[in-house]
């Protein structure tokens, strides 16, 4: 599937068709999930660049969801920095997005604001930071009856989000 979407990525590219924002969301990169997330990531930046070569679409991000420590952060900019190498691809090419779906992308275990260490483990490749209200709250042990954007615990998170983020 991820070779399949490259190509249809490359096609529209090549085409003129594709939307202002484009990318690609991983697995979380989670213990259990690490090696299938890079190489489902590896497979499809490594497809689109050999069908047009050395080119990614303008404003590709790869989208990093569920984030619970600094380190699945820099492991995906030490991916980054080896798909750049390996496919010769210009050295801060590829750029991600965080998904801020867990309290521990907002709080650290020593009880800090995580977000700015996030921002730099990303080193200067983070282009921006969404809020993910649904697996936030059940994250949150709050029930899908209480899930809601405007629920106050959503609001705490962005308050924090923009306050940590502010200025980056």
């Amino acid at each position: 599937h991820a070779a399949f979407t490259a190509k249809e990525v490359a096609r529209a590219l090549l085409k003129n068709e594709l939307t202002a924002g484009i990318g690609i969301r991983i697995k979380p990169l989670t213990e259990e999930l690490m090696q299938r997330s890079f190489r489902t990531l590896d497979i499809f930046i490594s497809t689109l660049v050999k069908e047009v070569p050395g080119k990614l679409p303008p404003g590709f991000v790869v989208t990093l969801p569920k984030i619970t420590a600094v380190d699945q952060v820099s492991a995906l900019v030490q991916v980054f920095e080896m798909l750049e190498n390996k496919l010769k691809l210009v050295s801060g090419a590829l750029k991600l997005e965080f998904m801020v779906e867990t309290p521990q992308s907002i709080y650290s275990p020593e009880g800090v604001v995580a977000l700015p260490a996030f921002i730099l483990a990303a080193k200067g490749r983070c282009v921006g930071a969404h809020f993910g209200t649904y697996d936030y709250t059940a994250s949150c042990n709050i029930t899908a009856a209480h899930q809601r954007m405007d629920h106050p615990v959503c609001d705490f998170a962005k308050s924090i989000m923009q306050v940590a983020l502010a200025g980056t």
